[in-house]
C-alpha cells in the first residue's frame, strides 16, 4: 500500500496473501508513509509498520525481536532491497533471504555517489554476512549475479514471478479482448491504426531508463511523425520530461499521464503497438507479464531478469542498454512488420500463461518449510 510501491511489493503482496490463504500466519514488518496505519491486516496479512526508510535497519534491530516474541515466527524471511538488515542477528530462526535484483554498478546512474556507493557496498559483503542462509531470486540471471558476488550457487533458488489475466472487477474482460485483437492484429495494417502509438509503462526514476526510451523515441518519429509515446507512471523524474520534451520538439507526440489506474493501464497496454521496457536493472519485469497477457511483445534492454522474462527473437527484441539508437531500431522493426507483432505478441502470451502466482507461492512455501528443517537445496 507503500505510494513508492512496485513490482518487488507486488511480488510479495501476491505470494504470501496465497500463503495466508494455505492456512499459515504472515507478519509483514514494514516502514510508514503518510497516512498509514501502523497496524492493520491486508488481504490476511498481518502489517506492522514503524519509521522510515533512511533507519529502516536500526528501526529492524530495535523491533525484531519484540515482534518474534508477539507472534512466535518459525521462519524470517529478509526482502533484501537496496541494503540488507541482517535480521538473522536480532532473532534466532531459520531465515531465508529473498532478492528481486543486485544494482552493481547500475546504482551510480540512480543517485548520489554517497548513498550509491553505500548500496554497492553492502551488495559487495553479502557472502561476507550471509554465510549459510538459502537465498531466493526471481530470475536465472538475478542468481548468476549473486554467484557471481560470491554467494554459493547451492543455496540460490529461482522462483519465478507469476503472471495473470489482466481483468479488472467489475470492468472490461481484457484478457478476451486483447486475445481477439492478436489473432486479428496481421489483419490490419499500421496506417489503418487511428493513433498508433508505443508505451513506457514504470516509475519514472533514472535506472528505469527513460532517458533512452524518450531518445529512441525521438530518433524513431523523424521518420513517423504519425506515432505518438505514452509515458505511464509517475516518479522523482516526471517533473522533468515536460522541459525535455519541448527543447527536443516532441510536444504533442509524447504524452505524459502520470499514475493511471488498473483498467487505464490495460486500456493503454492493449492498444498499444509494444511495451519499451529500457530498465538498466530489472529482477525480473512484471510490466512485460502484462503486457504479454495482452498479446503485447515487448522491446527490451538485455539486462538480468529482462533476458529472462523477454525472449529475443521469439517473445520480444532485446537491445544494449542504454542503446538509444539499437532501441530506435528495434521500434522501426515493430512498427514496420504487423505479423512480426502478432506473432511475437502470441509467442509471449503463450510464455505469460506458463507462470502463476499460485505455482510461486507453493514453491516459495516448499522453500520455507525446507528452510525450516534445515534441508534447502538447489
Amino acid at each position: 500500500m507503500h505510494p513508492a510501491a512496485g513490482g518487488a511489493e507486488k511480488h510479495l503482496h501476491r505470494i504470501f496473501s496465497k500463503i495466508v490463504e494455505m492456512g499459515h500466519t504472515v507478519v509483514l514488518f514494514t516502514t510508514m508513509f503518510p497516512g498509514a496505519k501502523e497496524r492493520e491486516v491486508v488481504d490476511g496479512i498481518q502489517v506492522v509498520r514503524k519509521g522510515g526508510d533512511l533507519t529502516f535497519q536500526i528501526t529492524v534491530a530495535l523491533n525484531l525481536k519484540k515482534l518474534d516474541r508477539e507472534f512466535g515466527f518459525d521462519v524470517v524471511v529478509e526482502d533484501l532491497n537496496k541494503l540488507p538488515v541482517f535480521a538473522h542477528w536480532f532473532v534466532r530462526k531459520p531465515l531465508l533471504v529473498q532478492m528481486h535484483h543486485l544494482w552493481r554498478g547500475s546504482i551510480f546512474a540512480e543517485t548520489f555517489f554517497p548513498v550509491a556507493f553505500g548500496v554497492w557496498f553492502f551488495e559487495r559483503i553479502i557472502p561476507f554476512f550471509y554465510r549459510t542462509q538459502p537465498f531466493v531470486v526471481v530470475s536465472p540471471s538475478t542468481k548468476k549475479e549473486l554467484a557471481e558476488i560470491g554467494v554459493d550457487e547451492s543455496r540460490i533458488s529461482v522462483i519465478y514471478n507469476g503472471s495473470e489475466k489482466p481483468n479488472v472487477p467489475g470492468g472490461k474482460d481484457f484478457a478476451t479482448s486483447a486475445a481477439v485483437s492478436c489473432e486479428n492484429a496481421a489483419d490490419s495494417r499500421e496506417s489503418d491504426v487511428a493513433e498508433p502509438y508505443f508505451i513506457w509503462l514504470s516509475r519514472v526514476h533514472r535506472y528505469k531508463g527513460i532517458w533512452t526510451a524518450l531518445e529512441a523515441f525521438e530518433k524513431f518519429s523523424k521518420l513517423h511523425p504519425e506515432v505518438k509515446l505514452y509515458v505511464v507512471g509517475d516518479g522523482p523524474l516526471l517533473k522533468k520530461l515536460p522541459s525535455w520534451i519541448k527543447t527536443h520538439g516532441l510536444d504533442g507526440r509524447v504524452e505524459l499521464t502520470g499514475f493511471v489506474s488498473a483498467a487505464r493501464k490495460y486500456e493503454l497496454l492493449s492498444s498499444s503497438l509494444a511495451l519499451l521496457q529500457t530498465s538498466f536493472k530489472e529482477g525480473w519485469g512484471l510490466t512485460v507479464m502484462e503486457a504479454a497477457q495482452l498479446c503485447k511483445t515487448t522491446i527490451a534492454s538485455d539486462v538480468p531478469g529482462l533476458c529472462d522474462s523477454v525472449r529475443d527473437g521469439e517473445t520480444g527484441i532485446l537491445f544494449p542498454s542504454g542503446d538509444a539508437a539499437a532501441c530506435a531500431a528495434a521500434m522501426e522493426k515493430i512498427y514496420g512488420d504487423a505479423e512480426l507483432r502478432k506473432t511475437l505478441g502470441l509467442a509471449a502470451k503463450r510464455y505469460a500463461e506458463s507462470f502463476s502466482w499460485e505455482k510461486s507461492a507453493h514453491e516459495t512455501l516448499d522453500l520455507l518449510e525446507r528452510t525450516v528443517g534445515g534441508s534447502v537445496r538447489k
